[in-house]
């Protein structure tokens, strides 16, 4: 899921709607390499920091920084119950799927059945879990 951002809305800091699409090819094509294709995985991306996609809640999130650069969420709950937090700031575009590519690569192959991404990436540290308000924009790297 997307917001409208760039050209129709004056608040969008990137693209996000007609970006998307070309962004998901690359996502699917390493879902595909690990095996990740039957399993559902919220992905959501917005324009800017106002989320009107609703990223904060998506498993992994693409939220407009600057023209062509965007932070990276991940965690959020996969029914919406829980915000997920700051994994990578101001990362390029043409940069986000080689990033997840090791993330998703270790979801593949150590979760546990019937477990979601956002539960395994908090699960094994790559984020922490949000748990409250002050926590929603302190980034956490481990992978």
């Amino acid at each position: 899921m997307a917001c409208v951002a760039l050209p129709t809305c004056g608040l969008s800091l990137a693209e996000s709607e007609r970006y998307l699409p070309s962004l998901m090819n690359d996502i699917e094509e390493i879902l595909d390499e690990v095996g990740l294709t039957q399993d559902a995985i919220t992905i959501r991306m917005t324009g800017c920091p106002n989320g009107c996609a609703r990223p904060y809640i998506a498993e992994i999130a693409f939220v407009g920084r600057a023209p062509g650069k965007y932070n990276i969420h991940l965690g959020g709950g996969f029914t919406g119950n829980r915000i997920g937090g700051i994994w990578k700031r101001s990362v390029k575009g043409d940069e986000i799927a080689d990033l997840l590519r090791p993330v998703l690569t270790r979801y593949s192959t150590e979760r546990k059945v019937g477990e979601s991404f956002g539960d395994f990436v908090i699960r094994v540290g790559i984020i922490h879990e949000v748990t409250h308000g002050s926590e929603v924009h302190k980034e956490h790297e481990s992978v």
